[in-house]
């Protein structure tokens, strides 16, 4: 299974395809290592467990983590 890491952002691109990120929302969300690594190397966008695709850029601890990333990584877990 491949490692998944917390990380939270907010989408500050002027892309459309972005899920709109305010203060009300903010969560950590699951993500693969390599995709954050990739957003950050080749300034694409993330896309979380739960489908949301921001640009990752915040401290994930400052955050709770979104209840549908956090349900669909325990279902991962179940199938080890």
């Amino acid at each position: 299974m491949t490692e998944l890491d917390i990380r939270q952002g907010t989408s500050e691109a002027l892309d459309t395809d972005l899920d709109e990120d305010t203060e009300d929302n903010r969560m950590a969300h699951y993500v693969r290592r390599e995709d954050v690594l990739r957003s950050a190397v080749d300034g694409v966008p993330a896309t979380a467990l739960c489908g949301k695709k921001w640009f990752p850029n915040r401290a994930p601890e400052k955050y709770p983590v979104c209840p549908k990333c956090a349900e669909l990584m325990e279902l991962l877990k179940g199938m080890d």
